[in-house]
């Protein structure tokens, strides 16, 4: 046998048994040592039971449901979500299939991302119509919040108040955020969750404002009212620019929709002159681009006639 091979033998044996050695005579230590971590490692674990507390999901999908509140809904939409963009995707495939089978599968992976966009794009409607009408409600709140205060009742009693006075969507967020603070959590975790579920610049302010009047005092009724001054003055900006943008969206509308117009009204005066480009499969790829390429242009156009206030 070779020397090298015998010596590395050797030394792997001699550092065996010395391994051997030193555990046998640490044995009661690592012993206790595995014991307390086993004990740490369960009480941890009993911790994390007793939480009542759902904790708030942070992924796209959650936060998305959490704006449209649906986020009791959560594997439901999931769920949804997956069956839409699989559902998009054959559904673009069968139509390519039957007017272009050479393009079935490409169809089939365009229509993937295009059905999931598709679902996204509606909670993205429902979470805007509902962030909206809170955002409409917020001075009403906050006008009863500054009576309350004035009157002397502490923020728990104000959410109390609003809880059961507010119109919807509102209330349902006050009135689960009075549910928290009840079962004994953190009021600052309670108004973070909320500015979660409800996306508007004037609640995170209102929040702040809440959260310095706690750590240094001062008169809370008053910063409230001048938050929903502000908030009414806004509104009245927001109008005012939607009255002197009308035009504009209308041209857009106009122009956007006018190649869709021309096309189809061609197609109706003069089926067989467009009926050959039609027919033609490149020419299909081509129309099905330029519909992308106007359907994008035409939202530009929108964009640009529309502000944030």
């Amino acid at each position: 046998m070779d020397v090298g091979v015998m010596t590395f033998m050797a030394v792997l044996i001699i550092g065996l048994i010395g391994i051997a050695a030193l555990r046998s005579g640490n044995a009661d230590e690592l012993s206790r040592l595995y014991k307390h971590k086993r004990r740490m490692a369960e009480k941890n674990q009993e911790g994390d039971d007793e939480d009542i507390f759902v904790i708030q999901k942070t992924g796209y999908l959650a936060r998305l449901l959490a704006l449209a509140g649906l986020e009791s809904k959560y594997d439901h939409m999931k769920t949804t979500w997956i069956c839409c963009a699989v559902g998009g995707g054959l559904v673009l495939g069968l139509i390519l299939a039957l007017s272009v089978p050479e393009l079935s599968i490409v169809g089939f992976i365009l229509g993937v991302p295009v059905g999931a966009a598709g679902f996204v794009f509606y909670l993205s409607q429902l979470a805007g119509k509902r962030q909206a009408k809170m955002t409409e409600q917020l001075p009403q709140v906050l006008e009863t919040m500054v009576s309350s205060l004035r009157a002397g009742s502490p923020i728990l009693e104000c959410f109390k108040v609003i809880a059961e006075t507010s119109p919807d969507p509102i209330r349902g967020e006050f009135k689960r955020g009075l549910i928290s603070l009840q079962l004994g959590k953190p009021f600052k975790d309670t108004l973070k969750e909320m500015c979660i579920r409800i996306k508007a610049p004037d609640f995170r302010l209102l929040t702040q404002a809440v959260f310095i009047s706690q750590e240094v005092g001062g008169n809370l009724a008053d910063v409230v009212a001048t938050i929903a001054d502000a908030i009414r003055e806004r509104f009245k900006l927001r109008d005012f620019l939607a009255a002197l943008t009308s035009q504009g969206k209308a041209t857009a509308m106009f122009i956007g929709c006018l190649p869709y117009g021309i096309t189809l009204l061609t197609y109706c005066a003069t089926p067989g002159y467009i009926i050959p480009f039609l027919n033609h499969p490149i020419a299909r790829i081509v129309l099905l681009m330029l519909i992308i390429w106007e359907g994008i242009g035409f939202w530009i156009l929108m964009k640009m006639t529309t502000f944030e206030v």
